[in-house]
């Protein structure tokens, strides 16, 4: 299949046409669109001129039949027969030969104009043996004959009947002058009738082409502009918009035939998928504009990595070995098939690499990206497209996991990873609607009493194969899955249910902490959704603390501020987890309304021994209190840590020092124990 832009498109061979002056009723000034005019009408007149040469062949053999009945002694009368009737017979068969089609014009021209030569010779010598050639009407009736004829057969393209009928009415005045037995007032008087008869025909064929042609100009801008709508609508369906490149279906097509040669021919072919790492971030940023200019420019590296020059479309599946496709946004697909082993591939897949890490400039600023690339070889990996494409699919997918930029071979331990993901997101959807998920709750003490002062809710699913699956296993894939939403929900619900259980069983009353989800922020249905869940568990929004992390934040400062402040507004409690692992920015943690900081187990692992963590740890503590903060340590696993937060004015913490997470009916029991 060829690109569509590399084809010239039938509007513009047309393009003159419609501008032409009088030669319109001659000749197109563009050869294409002439011979696309004379294709268009010639199925009919082509019809048409075989019913009129069998009609000519008739009226021969009349004027034949009728000359010998009247004279039946003029010998010359049978030069009808044997001379014009067998050149309306050639002409008649030459239209049943398969090409006939191709000249048909010029060469009826020739057979009209050389029966007519013959009838002039034959009434000329009919008129010498004493009957009625030239002299009677009968004689003048054949060239008026003649002339319809040149106009009417030959009305495509005007100019050959013309040229044809002005030859004919020559040859017929220098016989009628010439013609002995004629005086001059009778040669007047034919010479007369035959050339008004003459300018009446080639006017009728010279305004029927005028409207034809007229006809078809209209008729081929429709038809133009209905290819042009089929091209795009073509291209569409093969081929990426941004790129130029094929997309999935049409790389499809090309690659299944080259396998399948690869397949007969006993040789190896690759498949190379490409995925750009975090380009959905410039598209978020910068807008779409800007990262499709980015995708355009690295798509040109990958041409030219894959092709000695550019390779602006893809031929026939036949002709090129290589060929590179858009999959979707930040996805390529490349199909070798002169690459059969891992080294080759590696070599290919380096180059790769380094060219999208070459800095791509995005709104004039210079921005570096990286790829991973996961490489499936026919016949071992797979044996037939898709498991190629599914194997090449894994192996990048493994390859941005382990942090990107780098390529990965497939094997058999990534389809069983992959297998196992699908499997695992398959009943993870099941547990959350049958209740295979259970929340485990984690204290939050104060260490200068022992005080419960308030607990995190951590969901556990409790898989009755797998037995209990800590959340790491299953909230990533949750994520990328779209499970994220109802297991959130699902987790919001049952913290409530828990906080209203433990008020009607009278013991104490503490916050509880939920960890939300990126996604939460931008889904409008969390305020109403918050406030349902109050009025339906009868709770204060006060006892609901609602955790996020800065990283998630960071994605839309200004919209996460406006919906963290209408929160805020209503009661509810706000927490910033994970504080200094991701962006730390001063200018945001001073607008954000939250009331809590979580510092980071990362920061407080080492927090002992002082150095660079201790003090990180010190300046969290003393820029939380001086924000007017409730600091809040996790991870606390030894006397050690807890003390040197303690010291430091971070008294609330959360850590297996302290207890680790718990079921609900355990934690119940640690609070009564706590109450009394």
């Amino acid at each position: 299949m060829n690109d569509p832009d590399a084809q010239s498109s039938p509007a513009s061979d047309a393009g003159a046409a419609p501008a032409m002056p009088l030669r319109l009723l001659l000749r197109f000034t563009d050869t294409a669109y002439e011979q696309r005019f004379v294709k268009h009408y010639i199925a009919f007149y082509f019809r048409y001129v075989q019913a009129s040469l069998v009609l000519g062949v008739v009226l021969i053999l009349g004027d034949y039949l009728v000359d010998h009945i009247a004279y039946g002694s003029v010998e010359s009368n049978l030069l009808r027969l044997t001379l014009a009737f067998p050149v309306l017979l050639a002409g008649l068969g030459y239209t049943l030969l398969p090409d006939a089609r191709r000249h048909w014009q010029p060469v009826m021209s020739g057979f009209i104009i050389t029966a007519a030569f013959f009838l002039f010779y034959t009434l000329t010598r009919i008129d010498a043996e004493g009957g009625e050639g030239l002299r009677s009407w009968v004689g003048v009736l054949n060239f008026t004959f003649l002339q319809f004829y040149c106009f009417v057969i030959l009305g495509v393209q005007f100019r050959y009947a013309l040229a044809s009928g002005l030859i004919i009415l020559l040859a017929f005045e220098y016989t009628l002058w010439q013609h002995a037995g004629l005086t001059t007032r009778e040669a007047a008087y034919w010479s007369y009738h035959v050339l008004t008869l003459f300018i009446l025909a080639a006017g009728i064929g010279w305004w029927r082409e005028y409207l034809l042609r007229k006809e078809f100009v209209a008729r081929a801008a429709l038809d133009d502009s209905r290819a042009a709508a089929e091209q795009r609508a073509l291209r569409l369906a093969h081929y990426d918009e941004v790129t130029g490149l094929p997309n999935r279906r049409l790389f499809a097509e090309l690659a299944m035939p080259v396998i399948e040669r690869a397949r007969r021919g006993g040789t190896g072919c690759t498949v190379l998928h490409l995925e750009i790492d975090r380009l959905s971030g410039i598209h978020h940023v910068y807008g779409r504009g800007e990262g499709d200019a980015a995708l355009a420019d690295i798509t040109q590296r990958i041409r030219l990595c894959i092709r000695s020059g550019d390779l602006p479309a893809v031929g026939q599946a036949g002709e090129n070995t290589r060929v590179v496709a858009r999959l979707g946004d930040n996805a390529f697909s490349i199909m070798l098939t002169d690459l059969d082993s891992q080294e080759r591939a590696s070599l290919v897949a380096q180059r790769l690499l380094v060219a999208v890490a070459q800095p791509v400039l995005v709104d004039a600023q210079p921005l570096v990206l990286s790829a991973s690339i996961g490489i499936a070889l026919f016949p071992g990996d797979a044996r037939d497209f898709t498991g190629l494409m599914r194997c090449a699919e894994q192996a990048a997918r493994a390859a941005a996991e382990a942090g990107g930029a780098q390529h990965m071979f497939f094997d058999e331990a990534l389809n069983a990873r992959a297998r196992d993901r699908v499997l695992l997101e398959t009943e993870l959807r099941q547990a959350i609607r049958v209740g295979q998920l259970c929340l485990y709750y984690q204290p939050k003490v104060d260490v200068r009493d022992g005080r419960i002062v308030g607990a995190e809710a951590l969901v556990r699913w409790q898989h009755p194969r797998r037995g209990l699956i800590p959340p790491g296993n299953f909230i990533p894939m949750a994520e990328e899955s779209g499970l994220i939403v109802p297991l959130t929900d699902w987790v919001l619900h049952a913290a409530c249910g828990s906080l209203r259980r433990w008020a009607d069983a009278g013991l104490p009353s503490l916050p509880l902490s939920v960890n939300l989800p990126a996604s939460s922020l931008s889904d409008a249905r969390l305020l109403d959704q918050l406030d349902a869940l109050m009025q339906r568990y009868e709770l204060r929004p006060s006892c609901l603390m609602l955790e996020l992390t800065e990283t998630m934040l960071m994605r839309d400062v200004t919209s996460a501020i406006s919906v963290l402040e209408r929160l805020r507004a209503q009661g509810y409690g706000l927490a910033l987890d994970d504080f200094g692992t991701g962006y730390s920015s001063l200018n945001y943690l001073k607008r954000l309304p939250v009331s809590e900081l979580k510092i980071d187990r990362a920061f407080v692992i080492d927090v002992a021994r002082g150095g660079r963590d201790g003090a990180l740890a010190a300046a969290v503590i003393t820029l939380g209190k001086e924000l007017g903060l409730q600091v809040v340590a996790e991870g606390v696993e030894t006397q050690e840590q807890s003390e040197f937060l303690s010291v430091r004015g971070c008294v609330l913490q959360q850590g297996y020092l302290h207890s680790r997470p718990v079921a609900l009916g355990e934690f119940e029991a640690m609070l009564r124990a706590k109450a009394a």
